[in-house]
């Protein structure tokens, strides 16, 4: 197989293209519609356009940067791993040099425009990167890495208030919360299809650790707790019919969620864990953006 490299004939876009599809950028959506619900607590009002845009981009570019490490750093894994070898660095498709390359721009992209919305996002900025490159050390640590990740989600919020109105309100840190359980939920159950190569490998996760039934146990309780505190920070700000409706729908869904997987209950694994894992979990935000969105201008 031919190796993309940064000096070859194909060009810098072609890495691009082959880095963007190896860290499925498109997942960028799991966390970006709770930045939106971010804004409806706080107020979409007196935010400019461009200030909006470039808090999208600190998310992209920080998601980028931080699964970009973790391909990077787990390649002689992912190379052992039938799941996960045919990945971009497993297979040679891109040099681990250009892919570097690309994944340390994204850090410096995202510090440069994290200082442009404000002097405390500029000056934090590289520690988050540093939170962030930690996740692919906590599997070989903990178990606790499922909510590690959750937690590199759930700052996603929280950061974005902080740049665009230095402060932290307790709202945004249940909202952040929500995020970390849900996404330590789901990908609890996205491990699962690891269990016996975490095992066999020394990798730390809830599957390897308690099996696949306490996992599985585990995630409805993780999935619990994000209702809980999305309906709590419901009340923190006073929210309206069109919030309580989006919290029951989220809890729907992710109902549905374990309902499609629930062959893995006794086989320990799903072939619809991947159609659980990504259009439920989309689901998931964009609806309850929507409903936030909703609820914020009923309550204007």
């Amino acid at each position: 197989m031919q190796t993309v490299t940064l000096n070859h004939r194909s060009g810098l876009r072609k890495i691009l293209e082959v880095f963007a599809a190896d860290i499925k950028i498109s997942h960028s959506i799991f966390a970006l519609p709770f930045v939106g619900v971010a804004l409806t607590i706080t107020g979409v009002t007196g935010i400019s356009s461009l200030r909006m845009v470039k808090i999208l981009l600190c998310m992209i570019l920080a998601r980028s940067f931080a699964m970009g490490m973790n391909r990077y750093l787990d390649r002689h894994i992912d190379s052992e791993n039938l799941r996960t070898k045919i990945r971009a660095l497993p297979t040679g498709k891109i040099n681990h040099q250009a892919y570097l390359a690309v994944t340390l721009s994204c850090g410096a992209l995202f510090i440069a425009v994290a200082a442009s919305l404000s002097t405390v996002a500029g000056w934090l900025s590289p520690l988050l990167l540093v939170v962030l490159t930690f996740y692919s050390l906590m599997k070989k640590i903990s178990w606790l890495t499922h909510w590690y990740l959750g937690l590199c989600l759930g700052l996603a919020p929280v950061a974005a208030e902080l740049a665009l109105f230095d402060q932290i309100s307790m709202p945004i840190i249940l909202v952040g919360f929500a995020v970390t359980f849900w996404t330590a939920g789901f990908d609890i159950l996205y491990s699962l299809q690891d269990q016996a190569f975490d095992i066999e490998n020394g990798l730390h996760s809830v599957p390897a650790k308690l099996g696949h039934r306490k996992a599985i146990w585990l995630s409805r309780f993780s999935f619990l707790l994000m209702i809980l505190c999305l309906w709590i920070a419901g009340m923190e700000i006073g929210a309206g019919i069109w919030w309580k409706v989006g919290v029951a729908v989220v809890a729907c869904i992710l109902v549905a969620e374990h309902w499609t997987i629930r062959d893995a209950m006794v086989t320990g694994t799903s072939e619809k864990i991947n159609l659980a894992f990504f259009n439920l979990n989309a689901l998931v935000s964009v609806l309850f953006f929507v409903f936030a969105l909703g609820d914020y201008y009923g309550r204007s």
